[in-house]
């Protein structure tokens, strides 16, 4: 019997753009960017790769037509991947799922926390917008 090979948890950021439909193709064209960090199950780096691109491309569109920039018709578009990793703990509370690494001054780094209560008002506004699911199980 042929033994399968172990799958990883990946995680990969998105990079999509929203441009007006009418400028869609101009390189200057002012461009609304949403970066999204999707984890992704797989056995290899090529594998987690593909399955990002295929849910970048997925997300991709103009919502039939209702999408909107600026109160003109717009475009969603899948610009690629910033950024592809491996989750290196078991999903859980307190795993972590990706980091980034820069250098800089003290002084530089002492502003990057953002305060509390903005971070729970942020957190409690994108809430509103979510349906609570049941928990699932690991796999």
């Amino acid at each position: 019997m042929k033994k399968t090979p172990n799958k990883y948890w990946f995680w990969a950021w998105t990079v999509m753009g929203t441009v007006h439909k009418d400028r869609q193709d101009d390189p200057a064209a002012l461009c609304e960017v949403w970066k999204n960090c999707f984890i992704l199950h797989a056995r290899s780096e090529r594998e987690a790769l593909k399955k990002a691109k295929k849910i970048g491309r997925a997300e991709a569109g103009d919502s039939k037509g209702s999408l909107r920039l600026d109160g003109k018709p717009a475009i969603c578009k899948f610009l690629g991947i910033s950024s592809l990793g491996l989750i290196h703990e078991p999903l859980g509370d307190g795993a972590e799922l990706c980091w980034s690494l820069q250098r800089c001054k003290q002084s530089t780094a002492l502003k990057l926390p953002t305060d509390e209560a903005t971070l729970l008002a942020q957190a409690k506004k994108e809430r509103r917008y979510v349906t609570p699911t049941p928990n699932h199980r690991r796999r």
